[in-house]
């Protein structure tokens, strides 16, 4: 049995996770180890990144590997929210440049490889089979391959990162709960642009009665359809059968009209969990939760990326300080996540009332809750 020793153990290999490592590795020196249980050659779906992003990937140290990259500018966004007239907010008036349509499993597998460039010892297409928390500090983890009986490595880690997306896997084994404010998914099916035709490089944003519509090119000449509701507004909604999806579609006119120069693939729909919630502790004595292990914002946002970058940030300055012996440095990431979290509610809630157009509908009737109120367990 193999065993190595690490400062940090990152259990997660996506955007947070590998940005832990980036900058642990980048403004600390502590020994890492990332374990991830793809090995980033499934698809991904695409997402947007905003232009202010760039700041957070120069401080990674990564800027110039993206811009290698060749993932498609975005001239962005333009909304029907509140009305029928389309608003436009333009990236030509960014300072920091446009923002990107990402490739999604390109840009992750960029920051793994990045990572691992750096020092860090990356295990992909390995997961957690198993963990003791040592009497004398830190923890033992077992790390497995896929497949039953397969090789079982050991490692020992003074402190873990947990980066496991909306499970918190690690934290919610400590004792964290997970408290949901709003429960909402999404339905995303996929077009593709057709040949000689043109789709423009913004992205959109439609609401309708059922909730709201995400529109955004991809690269290859494929396209995002994304249907944010939740389970009354979107009932009988089935990802293997997109008739009543492309029916809903057929009353979303703005998007429909730019789908004129797509045609669907008869891909299966993508249904994803658009909850928002939190951690009720996002750090224990010796490791926390960073990225939507920590907190989960409203897709409307299109802050997942970047505040999965920022949250990393965050957590790898505060290790470099609880590694000084600084004491409440691990307190103060928790308190600056949480009230990050709650300027994001209040945000939230004043884009909401922005739409008045179907106030008795379930989808915007239910969003009609004071921000921070409702938290529920997570069952």
């Amino acid at each position: 049995m193999d065993r190595a020793r690490h400062d940090v153990a990152v259990l997660g290999g996506g955007p947070a996770g590998t940005a832990v490592a980036l900058a642990l590795r980048r403004h600390t020196g502590h020994s890492v180890a990332l374990i991830e249980r793809s090995t980033y050659q499934e698809p991904r779906l695409g997402e947007t990144l905003p232009p202010d992003s760039r700041t957070l990937l120069a401080r990674l140290g990564v800027w110039e590997a993206f811009l290698q990259q060749g993932h498609l500018r975005s001239g962005g966004t333009c909304s029907n929210w509140g009305s029928e007239t389309l608003g436009y907010n333009d990236h030509l008036l960014s300072p920091w440049g446009p923002g990107w349509h990402l490739d999604r499993r390109r840009f992750d597998l960029m920051l793994a490889e990045e990572a691992a460039r750096r020092g860090v010892d990356l295990y992909t297409s390995a997961a957690l089979a198993g963990w003791e928390h040592l009497e004398e500090g830190g923890y033992r983890l077992h790390v497995r391959r896929p497949g039953e009986g397969g090789p079982t490595t050991c490692l020992h880690a003074r402190f873990v990162v947990d980066a496991t997306g909306r499970r918190a896997a690690f934290a919610t084994a400590r004792g964290a709960r997970r408290l949901t404010l709003d429960r909402a998914f999404s339905l995303y099916g996929f077009f593709h642009v057709r040949p000689g035709q043109m789709f423009d490089a913004y992205t959109l944003v439609e609401a309708r009665e059922e909730g709201w519509w995400y529109s955004a090119l991809l690269p290859g000449g494929r396209v995002v359809v994304g249907l944010v509701g939740d389970g009354e507004s979107l009932r009988g909604l089935k990802p293997g059968h997109p008739e009543p999806w492309l029916a809903l579609l057929e009353r979303a006119p703005a998007t429909r009209r730019k789908l004129d120069a797509c045609a669907f693939t008869g891909e299966t729909l993508l249904s994803l969990p658009a909850n928002i919630a939190r951690l009720d502790r996002m750090r224990g004595e010796d490791w926390l939760a960073v990225g939507d292990a920590a907190c989960t914002y409203d897709p409307l946002s299109s802050q997942g990326i970047s505040q999965a970058l920022r949250s990393a940030l965050l957590a790898a300055e505060a290790l470099r300080r609880h590694f000084r012996g600084e004491p409440g440095a691990l307190n103060s990431y928790e308190d600056t996540l949480q009230r990050q979290f709650q300027a994001h509610l209040h945000t939230r809630a004043r884009y909401y009332r922005m739409e008045r157009r179907w106030p008795t509908a379930p989808f915007w009737s239910h969003r009609e809750q004071v921000p921070g109120q409702g938290f529920a367990r997570a069952r």
